[in-house]
């Protein structure tokens, strides 16, 4: 009896031993990440059959079980991994938002002052000082674009950097959690769970998951099968590599990223749909470079796009102080369009220029060229990547003149390239139109004689009039650039050869409100019987007239090339200049005195919603990481109770033992 007595009180002894050492070990691990809370399962020893019954044998440890709940484990590893995309993003659009900053030192600062330095001018045309000072806020404004187009790449430069570091990051990941794999599979055929490693396991698949969100699977020996969007990361033993590459359709585009998966077996790599991707850093960094950044450079460039083309219109229109037509007052932007990768002819190249620079909208082109007609391809189908995504705008296109055919839309014409460049029915072509348009921003004009403020144009009165017909402002009328771009496929050319603007031309008033209009140089009648309203400009051979008063019959007024000595002294061109900042540019229809504010304002809204994300997310992960943590993490007063508990036990065993030995003693002394 005294031997079932002392087996029953050791079985005790190293059950309550075991689970004292499992309550020390939780207490060790209380900051332990990862760690989850483990419990010695004590279950009974079957007893023996004796005639009054069966006689229990005590208490054995059956396992150790940490403390662990599936659902509230992949509900926190879910959250943490949206808070970690909403995070990344909400830096990076945070960092982009301090580049566009307003006062004095801001872009739309520069805009207004470059405006403005032609009220000067307007008011002493001949003054150098003036017109030296305007070239200097031009040449202001335009490195104020390079400085903000330079700032965006380097922020470019980094978000790519920190996605090479997230790569490097998910590959070591997937390898160790691969190798675990294989360590549970083996620890597991023991019957036993492996509780260390397979807290290891999902302390580096939450890991994994802050960078890149996964699915798994259980398998039956132990281990957990990994997906990210679909395609295996991770299978048994083996992983499976990521990388961050340009796309395979347009691997020439360095402004896109695309996540690619290499299988380690076979080596076939799969790139991933970036719509299909859950949560994580990497994937809230990808999503503000391929969107966010976007989305930046194109508004910038966009901007950079209608300055110029509006000013270089206007300036186009005016002479300069040696009686010269108007030169470029910035250099040309250039579109040029990405061949695809599945071209037949990727040398063939595909540009475009602006057609209407009030309908330029933000959006990028991936153009599909058809059958050749005339020699020429044509554009088979256009689809624009707008913020609002892909849009077909194929049916909206028009078609204008000239070899070979251009197509307009979205305020811009695209260029179907001559079939000598190689161009073939299914090529591809991505159009990124502003994408470097305001790196490339600069001032052509280095002369300040060279600045065209003065009219090319003067409308005089008769001096026999008899009505109080009097001119209230006579200048040269910009042509549209679509015009400008297909007789001459220059922008710099067309408005110096406007020969109209050369023609004298007379109106005649039949009466107080009709007139009409003979070019006197040509003799040739361009008008008879045109309704005259004061205040309402007369448009003809590339001006415009706006006269104000009543006219009498027989009243005319003249408009001719003014003499050279008039001509000097005339700031008509440059106070066209000044009217530049009421005008609307692009398709939002902004002034352009405005357009930059627009701009802070889209890229200050997607920061606040990107902040307002983060911080919902952020709570989210907060109250899920609690309610696993309240099941699975080391409560210390817990732990402490139990200490005692099992303390208690203890000594309570070991009283056994010393009573099972006393009765052995006694039975010994009985016997001698």
């Amino acid at each position: 009896m005294s031997g079932g007595l002392l087996n029953l009180g050791a079985r005790a002894l190293m059950s309550n031993q075991v689970a004292l050492q499992v309550t020390g070990n939780n207490i060790s691990n209380v900051n332990t990440a990862g760690y989850s809370r483990q419990t010695a399962v004590m279950s009974a020893v079957q007893g023996d059959f004796t005639g009054s019954g069966y006689v229990g044998k005590g208490v054995e440890v059956s396992t150790v079980q940490r403390v662990y709940d599936e659902f509230l484990t992949k509900q926190a590893t879910a959250t943490a991994s949206i808070k970690s995309l909403d995070a990344a993003r909400a830096d990076k659009v945070a960092q982009m938002e301090n580049i566009f900053l307003g006062g004095t030192n801001g872009l739309g600062q520069a805009i207004n002052n470059t405006i403005n330095a032609f009220s000067d001018v307007a008011n002493a045309p001949t003054d150098l000082t003036a017109r030296t000072v305007a070239i200097t806020q031009a040449q202001e404004m335009a490195s104020r674009f390079q400085s903000a187009s330079t700032q965006l790449s380097d922020l470019q430069q980094n978000t790519q950097l920190q996605l090479k570091d997230d790569q490097t990051v998910i590959n070591s990941l997937a390898q160790q959690l691969a190798s675990l794999n294989a360590q549970i599979s083996f620890a597991q055929s023991s019957g036993q769970p492996p509780n260390d490693l397979l807290d290891k396991r999902d302390n580096l698949l939450t890991q994994l998951n802050q960078k890149v969100q996964t699915t798994t699977v259980k398998v039956n020996d132990g281990t957990i099968s990994i997906f990210l969007a679909n395609q295996p990361l991770v299978l048994g033993a083996q992983a499976a590599s990521v990388s961050f590459t340009q796309p395979n359709e347009f691997p020439g585009d360095g402004n896109t990223l695309k996540l690619k998966i290499t299988q380690a077996g076979n080596g076939q790599t799969t790139e991933v749909d970036e719509n299909t991707l859950g949560g994580g850093e990497a994937v809230g960094l990808l999503r503000f470079h391929n969107t966010d950044l976007a989305e930046a450079r194109n508004l910038l460039g966009r901007m950079a796009v209608a300055v110029t083309t509006d000013m270089n219109e206007q300036h186009f229109a005016g002479v300069d102080l040696n009686g010269n037509t108007g030169k470029a007052l910035f250099a040309p932007i250039t579109m040029t369009a990405i061949a695809g990768a599945s071209n037949s002819a990727p040398a063939a190249a595909l540009g475009a220029y602006v057609a209407n620079d009030q309908g330029l909208d933000v959006a990028t082109y991936t153009i599909t060229l058809g059958a050749p007609s005339g020699g020429s391809p044509t554009i088979a189908k256009v689809i624009a990547n707008t913020a609002n995504g892909p849009i077909d705008v194929t049916s909206s296109m028009v078609t204008t003149a000239g070899p070979p055919p251009s197509y307009t839309v979205g305020g811009l014409s695209i260029n179907a390239m001559p079939s000598s460049a190689g161009g073939a029915a299914g090529d591809t072509f991505l159009l990124r139109p502003y994408d470097t348009a305001a790196s490339s921003m600069s001032v052509a004009l280095s002369s300040p004689a060279s600045l065209a403020v003065s009219n090319p144009v003067v409308a005089t009165p008769a001096a026999a009039n008899q009505g109080t017909l009097s001119v209230k402002n006579i200048a040269a009328a910009p042509a549209s650039p679509a015009s400008w771009a297909l007789q001459t496929g220059s922008p710099a050319t067309y408005y110096a050869n406007n020969a109209n603007l050369n023609d004298t031309v007379q109106i005649t008033f039949t009466s107080a409100n009709q007139y009409n209009v003979v070019d006197t140089t040509t003799s040739t009648t361009l008008a008879t019987g045109a309704n005259y309203t004061p205040g309402q400009p007369i448009t003809w051979n590339g001006w415009n007239l706006t006269l104000t008063g009543t006219p009498q019959t027989g009243d005319s007024v003249t408009v001719k090339q003014p003499s050279a000595g008039i001509q000097k002294n005339d700031g008509g061109n440059a106070k066209s200049m000044l009217g530049l900042a009421s005008r609307s540019v692009t398709a939002d229809q902004t002034p352009m005195s405005d357009i930059y504010a627009g701009l802070m304002a889209q890229i200050g809204v997607r920061a606040q919603s990107a902040q307002y994300a983060a911080d919902v997310s952020g709570s989210i992960a907060a109250n899920a990481e609690a309610a696993r943590t309240s099941v699975s993490g080391v409560n210390l007063d817990e732990e402490a109770a139990h200490l005692l508990q099992y303390q208690q036990a203890y000594q309570a065993s070991a009283k056994i033992v010393s009573t099972a030995q006393s009765i052995f003693d006694t039975l010994l002394q009985v016997m001698r």
